[in-house]
Formats: structure tokens, sequence, C-alpha cells
């Protein structure tokens, strides 16, 4: 079982109080995942997936990477944008607000 030291380092390093009546629960929980972990742990488990029956090798479906261009994908389009905002102010696009603040 795990001590009542080991939990109240355990707490401390994640910056959580610990009450006088939550250690004995915690020695308990920590302890019963702890096993469990152990449990788990010892599963035997095939290397790879093709030791199974019944489960074809598992394989990557790659393409070819080619770029489509190498410039700055907004380059031409600047009138497009300036036509989407039509408001300006001080040289800058203006936009509807979305945002208020509560009062």
């Amino acid at each position: 079982m795990i001590s009542r030291e080991e939990v109240l380092k355990l707490a401390e390093l994640a910056r959580i109080k610990v009450g006088e009546g939550e250690i004995a629960r915690l020695q308990k929980d920590i302890s019963d995942i702890l096993e469990y972990v152990e449990t788990v742990s010892t599963v035997k488990i095939p290397n790879s997936l093709t030791e199974r029956d019944g489960v074809p090798p598992l394989r990557n479906v790659m393409r070819e990477d080619t770029p489509r261009s190498t410039g700055d994908p907004l380059s031409g389009k600047e009138d497009a944008l300036r036509a989407a905002f039509p408001k300006k102010e001080n040289g800058y696009n203006v936009v509807r607000k979305i945002i208020q603040k509560d009062e």
C-alpha cells in the first residue's frame, strides 16, 4: 500500500491541498490504481498485429507531395479583398463589431 508520506508528496507535486480525512482514502485509491496497472502490464500483447488471426498487415497510404504555388497565397487577390471590405478607416478595413463589453 502507498504510504502516507507518498500521498502527501504526490499532493505537493500536484499542488493540491489534501485534508487529513482524505489521506486514508487516497492511499487506498492510489494503491488500487497501481495494482490495476500492474495487472494490466502483465497481459501478453503480440509484437505486431500480423501475429493476430485475420488482421491484415498495416500500411500507410502515401501520395506524392507536390507544391501548388511557391508564392504568397493571397497574391493577385488584393482587389477582391478590398472589395469585400468597402468601409475603410485610416487605411484599415472596418468590420462589424461582434464582441460587446458587459456593463
